[in-house]
């Protein structure tokens, strides 16, 4: 478990890092079309967005539409915005868990995972939850851990309690991506 916080942590720090030079880098560009996609999809194409994305299994990862965010008029109110994007992002998991639920009643599904949560049942049910919470605040693939919770028939209650760290963890990506642009601009 410390093995995986520390690759956590270093995996976040070089995001930040990354995320920081290139706006940095392209912070005009970067503007530019954060102000573009923002008029052409407004704010519920935003969430819209995102909903897809955090429910199905994709590589686009959330912390672009913080940029856009941070890069738009949106930034005026962007507790709020960055609130609600929080709160889809935790519906869009619990709709992930459902999914992975219908699957896990599937033939196929059973077979490739009916001998795996036989025999790991009590590690599952005891550390699922915790799978779930890694997957809402760091950089891993939500929805593949979403998925599996449901597809290993973990419950309704301990996933929407991990799900909604997704929030908080908005909130956090937000500042760091805010301050890390910030920092590499000299605005700090």
């Amino acid at each position: 478990m410390r093995a995986v916080l520390v690759k956590t942590f270093f995996a976040l720090v070089v995001v930040l890092v990354l995320l920081s030079v290139l706006g940095f880098v392209f912070e005009h560009e970067l503007e530019l079309f954060a102000q573009w996609i923002a008029d052409r999809l407004g704010f519920t194409g935003l969430c819209a967005i995102l909903l897809v994305t955090d429910t199905l299994v994709t590589p686009f990862p959330p912390d672009v539409l913080l940029i856009v965010i941070a890069k738009s008029a949106f930034a005026q109110d962007w507790p709020f915005y960055v609130g609600i994007l929080g709160i889809v992002s935790a519906w869009a998991g619990m709709q992930g868990w459902a999914i992975g639920r219908w699957l896990g009643h599937r033939p196929l599904f059973r077979r490739l995972f009916g001998e795996f949560k036989c025999e790991h049942e009590d590690m599952v049910k005891k550390y699922g939850p915790w799978a779930v919470l890694a997957g809402a605040v760091t950089p891993m693939p939500f929805s593949v851990t979403c998925w599996s919770a449901g597809v290993l028939g973990l419950g309704f209650w301990p996933v929407l309690a991990a799900c909604l760290f997704r929030i908080p963890r908005f909130y956090l990506y937000y500042g760091l991506v805010v301050t890390g642009v910030s920092f590499f601009n000299g605005k700090l």
